[in-house]
């Protein structure tokens, strides 16, 4: 059993030492609790409201001080650490980005792969800046650590089934999912998290900004999902522990990597995958392209 704490933050735009304060001290609780995976949401270092002051707060992944921040911490304390930033690549092209490091330092990243916002003028509350500012990843990684190997999507992508299976087929334990999400999608996010636990018998933990910044209002209410209940043989259950919708604080958990194989017995999805599903998948894709 592994204990895993939710972080919940409402970051001041823009700046990054007061936010990465508030995440030590959250870190800091969750570690006096016996937590050894820590996550934080989507754009946690800066926020999500700082317009072209993107280009300014975003680093380098991994030579940037703020990773060399939870670097030190994750260390000092044996434990993985999670939180989502925007990262300077090459040429200064942007991305949206989750970082993970561990006792061993640097363990890798996921730049977001897809990105909402349709058009790059949009404003108010429901608009995204995503488009305007970064550029989509396209690695999937899995990242291996002595608590299982964790896979990561951010915000947009937990709406794609394919990313959540294609991590659960390279192996993932735990998939963690962060986001940036205002209250209006507190309806959608709250079923797809569960129903994407349900569907690959995995792990979910999502994390989510809280309170309001700028024109922003963010739900919170981080879950772990767990992979399955063992003595109803029902998948993507229970809810193992919930954050609330208002306030900044740790949410803590447990989570049993070993029953995800135990759930697959009784729901065997993985098993039943044909590549012929998605040949056909790619065939129909390529029609509409």
């Amino acid at each position: 059993m592994t204990k895993v704490a939710i972080g919940q933050i409402t970051p001041k735009t823009g700046q990054k030492q007061e936010n990465l304060e508030k995440m030590k001290q959250q870190t800091l609780e969750a570690v006096k609790n016996g937590a050894k995976l820590v996550v934080f949401p989507e754009l946690a270092l800066t926020g999500y409201n700082c317009g072209d002051h993107f280009f300014d707060v975003a680093e380098p992944i991994p030579d940037g001080d703020s990773v060399k921040f939870f670097e030190e911490l994750a260390a000092k304390h044996e434990i993985y650490i999670i939180w989502g930033m925007p990262e300077k690549g090459i040429n200064g092209v942007l991305y949206n980005s989750a970082v993970l490091v561990g006792p061993e330092g640097f363990v890798g990243k996921w730049r977001k792969n897809t990105l909402p916002g349709h058009a790059t003028d949009q404003t108010g509350p429901g608009a995204f800046p995503d488009r305007r500012y970064f550029k989509a990843g396209e690695d999937l990684p899995v990242f291996n650590t002595y608590i299982g190997k964790i896979g990561v999507l951010i915000c947009y992508d937990i709406f794609f089934p394919e990313l959540c299976r294609l991590l659960t087929l390279k192996g993932a334990d735990i998939i963690v999912g962060i986001s940036g999400s205002p209250s209006f999608e507190k309806d959608i996010f709250e079923p797809i998290v569960k129903v994407r636990a349900m569907e690959n018998a995995v792990n979910f933990v999502y994390t989510n900004l809280v309170g309001v910044e700028g024109e922003i209002t963010y739900w919170g209410g981080g879950c772990i999902i767990g992979a399955g209940d063992k003595e109803t043989k029902v998948p993507g259950s229970p809810v193992l522990c919930k954050a609330p919708y208002e306030g900044e604080r740790i949410t803590i958990g447990e989570i049993d990597i070993q029953r995800n194989s135990q759930i697959r017995q009784y729901f065997p999805v993985l098993r039943d995958i044909t590549t012929k599903m998605y040949e056909n998948l790619a065939e129909a894709h390529r029609k509409l392209t």
